[in-house]
């Protein structure tokens, strides 16, 4: 039995996910276009496992994480959690859900409130959800969140501001987890820290995942960390899923240019890192405004025609699933292009 078949039922799927914002102009504010952040998304996050989400700032990624959780209301698709579909239900209905799809933000400083202590900041997400029947067991809770996050129970009566950053960030994952969630969604949440305190943090979000069983989506643009992590990753460009697969896959033999260009792109001392000569070309186009077919055609070296005007459609290549029309065979290909290596 392949890997893939054996994986269990996905924890939860995303499927033709769009979220779009109104751009409005004029005295009436009457909209004009959209700006298509997220323009028709699928992933599976399995439980116990880590997607790493990964692309260039601006692609949309932690708009799809806002999205999942309804901090953004989605303009269409699905997300189906158990039986839910989170895109569709009520607020009421939602309200439940919500402790145990948790989510921890790239910076600590504005996520955690300066007017309170640490263990007021944990204990919010237990009163919220009716955790702990008494003041004291709620203490307990606090005080064992914070080991598992390798604090002491000391620092319940502080405020963030007493805090390093890699600390801050230890307490927002511990603030996260304190309500038993099975996803986190980790926005951009070691980029802001020092490359060391990052190596702990992620080790950390490890040991924590081994110990809890808790399943990540991890945005990044940091194709280091991706590489760090393991798991499975979701390459992402302008707004749409462009390859997916095993992360050991993906940096062994990237099939979308756009992922090849990415990892030419990463700056590392380690021999063991792989490297491509691929490059991304040119800027990013405006979401407001997306290329027509493939919208990473602007900046491709191998695109042609049918790429100008036809949006490429999923193909699984092996235990990769990459959109382009180098690997599809219903596309005619021009005689003087070769066809790409069998993967």
């Amino acid at each position: 039995m392949s890997e893939q078949e054996a994986q269990p039922e996905p924890l939860l799927s995303v499927r033709g996910l769009k979220t779009w914002f109104p751009i409005r102009q004029g005295l009436l504010r009457r909209v004009v276009g959209h700006v298509r952040a997220v323009d028709g998304v699928d992933l599976d996050i399995h439980p116990g496992r880590t997607l790493a989400l990964v692309g260039e700032s601006g692609c949309g990624k932690t708009t799809v994480g806002r999205s999942i959780l309804r901090l953004t209301p989605p303009t269409a698709g699905q997300v189906l959690y158990r039986g839910h579909d989170l895109a569709t239900i009520t607020e009421s209905e939602m309200q439940p859900l919500r402790r145990k799809l948790q989510m921890v933000f790239q910076d600590p400083m504005t996520s955690l409130d300066p007017r309170m202590r640490v263990r007021d900041l944990l204990e919010e997400g237990l009163r919220a959800f009716g955790i702990g029947a008494t003041a004291s067991e709620r203490l307990d809770r606090a005080a064992e969140a914070l080991r598992r996050v390798q604090l002491h129970p000391d620092h319940l009566t502080r405020f963030p501001h007493e805090f390093s950053g890699g600390q801050r960030q230890r307490i927002g994952i511990a603030r996260a987890l304190i309500v038993e969630p099975e996803l986190l969604i980790c926005d951009e949440a070691v980029s802001a820290l020092d490359v060391s305190i990052q190596a702990q943090v992620l080790n950390l979000l490890g040991d924590l995942q081994a110990e809890l069983g808790v399943a990540y989506l991890f945005i990044t643009h940091d194709l280091s960390v991706v590489r760090h992590l393991g798991g499975d990753v979701a390459v992402m460009y302008l707004g749409r899923i462009v390859e997916t697969g095993p992360t050991a896959d993906v940096f062994a033999g990237p099939l979308h240019p756009y992922t090849r260009g990415l990892l030419g792109s990463i700056l590392s001392a380690d021999p063991d890192v792989p490297r491509t000569q691929a490059k991304v070309l040119g800027d990013v186009p405006s979401p407001a405004d997306p290329p027509p077919g493939c919208h990473f055609h602007t900046r491709c070296s191998e695109a042609w025609a049918p790429c100008r005007t036809i949006a490429p459609r999923a193909l699984v290549r092996g235990r990769l699933t990459v959109r382009c029309h180098l690997y599809d065979e219903a596309v005619s290909r021009p005689p003087e292009r070769p066809s790409p290596p069998a993967s």
